[in-house]
């Protein structure tokens, strides 16, 4: 696991910290990358480059634990700053909305399930949830693919799993192997 960094003047307040795994935790629609991207935006604000927390490593380590992937980013990212009370206020923090929008809905939803008109404003819900996770997947994709090939093989991703049906994980897999097999040819082709 990564070292804690001492607590000195220089640490973030907790109520900072606070505050930014607050709002990622109310915005970060749409999955781990999503959390990680907004938290590389808060603390790039933050905090000068050579200080920065390891995010890519935080995302690492939090694949290959189970539960879900971004309380363990949280957590990870919470540690690094301020130790064990760290991870607590930053995995506190960020559940804290999900955890209330969670307990509202349930509340309106079975305090008033007999009432139509109330429940048709709700369906309004899942077409802004949606969009929100396909602005949020646009913003990851367009800072990490810059060529339009690799634009194709997103629209190519997309369609094997929404038409053909293809399970995400051998999608996945699919392209790690083609990006390793591209990257081992250019590797070949530069050094001949």
């Amino acid at each position: 696991m990564q070292q804690a960094k001492t607590t000195d003047e220089s640490s973030i307040p907790y109520s900072k910290m606070a505050l930014i795994f607050l709002k990622t935790g109310a915005i970060s629609f749409g999955g781990w990358s999503t959390t990680v991207v907004l938290l590389e935006k808060e603390f790039g604000k933050i905090m000068p480059k050579e200080a920065s927390v390891d995010l890519k490593g935080a995302a690492a380590y939090a694949q290959i634990l189970p539960g879900a992937t971004q309380v363990a980013i949280v957590s990870n990212v919470g540690y690094q700053l301020r130790g064990v009370t760290g991870a607590l206020v930053a995995t506190i923090s960020y559940l804290l909305p999900a955890i209330s929008l969670v307990t509202a809905f349930a509340w309106v939803y079975f305090g008033y399930m007999h009432q139509t008109n109330v429940l048709k404003y709700l369906d309004g819900l899942i077409p802004a949830l949606a969009g929100i996770i396909l602005a949020n997947a646009y913003r990851i994709g367009s800072k990490h693919v810059t060529h339009p090939l690799m634009w194709g093989l997103v629209i190519a991703a997309c369609l094997s799993l929404l038409i053909f049906k293809i399970h995400a994980l051998i999608i996945i897999l699919t392209y790690g192997v083609v990006a390793l097999l591209l990257s081992l040819y250019r590797k070949r082709k530069d050094s001949a």
